[in-house]
């Protein structure tokens, strides 16, 4: 079944170019296996179905509401897959973390190049790297549990550091402030060693960005605040169904088309608003409940409250909630954190 689960996520990756609707039926089907193959021992808790509850909420009122349904069926498929991969994580635990490492590794080593921007020369595929930092993290968590296949040492390391280069290559400013955002999660701040070393070594780091990385000290929004300002107006100026119902899902994406100046933006790069946009302020407070609710069920492990914040902040200015894989690995690297957490109290590492 490893090999097989690889396969899958291999053809995944390499179907991107296809379009993102065949890469998110099978990371779906991917997440589902890994699901019903761990049902039989899984413990479910209640707060753990009044989630499921609110997502299924989420995912029916999107449906209701909106006249494109294809469109609204891609958003659902969106929806779904950091939850179901939190879902695999935490019932699986870090034995499928290399399930998914090993083929985006493969994958971003073959088809990762610089490409020259407006900006200079930028390295391809942030959230790729991103999503092979977050699990390597979750992957060096300290466990003597007898059933880990991934256990804490040098191949975690070395996964991590490639990823870290490739995301301080891309000069993705969210990316770099997410993957910091989860490596904080591991710093102890109670500890004189942390900022004893910490300032210098950060210091340091900072010195050296701004000398060979410049752009991820830019402070513009690439032409995002144009936009936002147009549709929040839109939104501001609509109907009191379309502000508490929405426009539908891909109303944005249909405007964006008619736009001459947004024919290579291709999307809001906010998904927060995206949600207020096209589901309304119903889909909206659905849609911060459900993340408080994920939240609140790994509240114990602060690694995987970390990554999921880290998710949510990538949402601020990017399409987080088309990048598959970025989502999988998420909820994945959460879970497992969880996962890991829940058996520490339970005694049994």
């Amino acid at each position: 079944m490893s090999v097989i689960g690889m396969a899958v996520i291999a053809v995944s990756l390499w179907a991107l170019p296809l379009g993102g609707t065949i890469t998110k039926i099978l990371l779906i089907l991917w997440a589902l296996t890994g699901i019903l193959g761990a049902m039989t021992r899984a413990v479910f808790m209640l707060d753990v179905a009044l989630a499921a509850l609110v997502w299924g909420g989420l995912s029916v009122w999107i449906l209701l509401v909106s006249p494109d349904m294809g469109a609204a069926f891609r958003l659902v498929g969106n929806l779904t897959i950091l939850p179901l991969g939190l879902a695999v994580g935490m019932m699986q635990g870090r034995r499928c973390l290399w399930l998914l490492m090993v083929p985006v590794l493969v994958y971003v080593l073959i088809d990762s190049e610089f490409l020259l921007t407006s900006e200079g020369w930028r390295l391809n595929n942030p959230f790729l790297f991103l999503a092979l930092f977050v699990m390597a993290v979750a992957g060096h968590t300290k466990s003597a549990a007898p059933d880990e296949t991934l256990k804490t040492g040098f191949w975690p390391l070395v996964v991590a550091v490639i990823a870290a280069g490739g995301i301080f290559a891309s000069q993705t400013r969210i990316a770099v402030l997410a993957m910091v955002l989860v490596m904080a999660a591991r710093l102890r701040f109670t500890h004189a060693w942390t900022w004893l070393l910490g300032l210098p070594l950060a210091g340091g780091a900072l010195w050296a960005v701004m000398d060979a990385l410049p752009r991820l000290l830019f402070t513009h929004a690439s032409g995002r605040l144009v936009y936002w300002q147009l549709f929040w107006q839109q939104w501001r100026q609509g109907t009191a169904q379309n502000r508490w119902l929405g426009f539908g899902a891909g109303a944005i994406e249909r405007q964006l088309q008619h736009l001459q100046t947004a024919s290579s933006f291709g999307a809001l790069h906010n998904d927060h608003f995206h949600m207020l946009y096209e589901s309304g302020i119903v889909g909206t407070a659905l849609w911060l409940i459900g993340w408080g609710m994920m939240i609140w069920l790994v509240r114990a492990s602060k690694g995987a409250v970390y990554i999921l914040l880290a998710v949510m902040i990538t949402m601020i200015t990017d399409n987080t909630l088309s990048y598959g894989h970025y989502l999988l690995c998420s909820g994945l690297a959460a879970g497992v954190a969880w996962h890991v957490k829940m058996q520490a109290d339970d005694g049994e590492l």
